[in-house]
């Protein structure tokens, strides 16, 4: 099964197009905020590279969030046209899990950190046995200081957020394993690999409930918010 996948969640763009066991092309290219200028023509320039047409593809991944409000919009908008368009499924898929896949883990726990700005983390635990993963500290948006308390000192911390917050981590965990940067931001093929696991469940998956995942208002929202305040 062909699927196409793309990441907008941060500041690196990236799609990919996967069969059922090889990533058949992937891009993961720095665009800032150029996400709607760039998506598109990345994903021409992706399907070309696998020398697949649109009309192969066979579902569609997307990551939800959290992440950047403005490229979770357009990731979202653009996939859920083309699976539309398309009458193809379309599946959403929480980032911190694609960065927990992408570690690579057979056994252990790994703990994916996003910036979230405004001081605070996306994070997550998850717990690897025998390459199965749980669930065992949900995603949240809180202080680095609130997820290490939660987060087991053997941990491996991994993510854009695990390099910026390095110090607290080690101030906290002396010994803690923090992953390499190429572990920083979400790579689409971990997202297709990810869909392509949702969709061998049998699910039935409607591209036009595909929404992103934000765990919290946007930075404007959070200051009105606290303006108002008693």
């Amino acid at each position: 099964m062909l699927i196409l996948a793309a990441d907008t969640s941060s500041a690196v763009l990236s799609v990919a197009i996967t069969d059922e066991t090889h990533v058949l092309a992937e891009t993961y290219v720095e665009c800032g905020r150029a996400h709607s200028e760039r998506l598109m023509g990345t994903i021409e320039w992706v399907l070309g590279e696998a020398r697949v047409m649109l009309a192969d593809v066979e579902g569609f991944g997307v990551s939800v969030g959290p992440g950047s409000f403005t490229g979770l919009r357009i990731g979202v908008a653009a996939l859920k046209g083309l699976a539309l368009a398309g009458k193809r499924p379309l599946i959403g898929v929480p980032t911190l899990p694609v960065l927990a896949r992408a570690a690579n883990i057979h056994n252990g726990l790994v703990c994916p950190l996003l910036d979230a700005r405004m001081k605070e983390v996306f994070g997550a635990v998850y717990s690897y046995t025998a390459g199965i993963r749980r669930e065992v500290v949900p995603m949240q948006a809180v202080p680095i200081e609130t997820i290490l308390e939660q987060s087991p000192m053997d941990a491996l911390f991994i993510g854009a957020g695990a390099h910026q917050y390095a110090n607290a981590i080690r101030a906290a965990y002396p010994e803690a394993a923090i992953g390499d940067s190429n572990l920083d931001h979400p790579r689409a093929g971990a997202v297709a690999a990810e869909a392509l696991a949702e969709l061998a469940t049998g699910v039935q998956f409607d591209a036009a409930t595909v929404a992103p995942l934000y765990l919290r208002g946007s930075q404007a929202e959070e200051a009105r918010r606290t303006e108002s305040s008693p």
